[in-house]
């Protein structure tokens, strides 16, 4: 092989290695709305917006490091390499931790690979918090980043992704999934 085409391969691999795909792992993308729910699309290759059971988690996860079954209607499951935890519910019949049955409700996403599709990662100072999220409403050491709007009950907004924030550091995110309904 020639030197340019040599060149050429590695000039491809490094176009690759920067795209955003391959940042896609730790990335949580999710979509607001003013008038309704909004939607987790992505917490890294989990999609709950697609397919958002136990079973899905662990297909983009592995075997969880620890799994907490909450009555017959919770499962909480953690993965601490990722540093991810989700609960999932089930408010039907059958166990919220069997595969096919547990609906992925809340997650909390901790490890300092974790971003947002702007650029917010675990470990960041709030000053970028502030800046990459200028419209942010802080609740207590909590900083909701994207909104939705619950039409249940009384009307009221919620945080679809929020930060959490101690000592002016993002030490998570949280995100509200609600597949299994209320």
């Amino acid at each position: 092989m020639s030197l340019a085409r040599h060149l050429l391969a590695a000039c491809a691999v490094l176009l690759v290695a920067s795209s955003p795909a391959a940042a896609a792992p730790f990335t949580i993308n999710v979509r607001g709305s003013a008038d309704s729910f909004g939607r987790v699309l992505a917490i890294g290759a989990f999609k709950p917006e697609r397919d958002p059971t136990v079973g899905a988690a662990l297909d983009a996860f592995g075997e969880p490091s620890a799994r907490r079954r909450l009555g017959n209607t919770g499962c909480k499951l953690a993965w601490h390499g990722p540093g991810v935890k989700i609960l999932f519910a089930n408010f039907g019949l059958g166990g919220a931790c069997e595969e096919e049955v547990g609906r992925s409700q809340t997650a909390r996403a901790y490890g300092d690979r974790w971003r947002t599709t702007k650029g917010l990662r675990v470990g960041q100072r709030l000053g970028r918090l502030r800046g990459l999220y200028p419209s942010a409403i802080r609740h207590s050491r909590s900083w909701w980043l994207v909104t939705a709007v619950s039409p249940f009950g009384d009307t009221h907004r919620y945080p679809v992704l929020a930060a959490t924030v101690r000592g002016g550091i993002v030490r998570s995110f949280a995100l509200q999934i609600g597949a299994a309904g209320d």
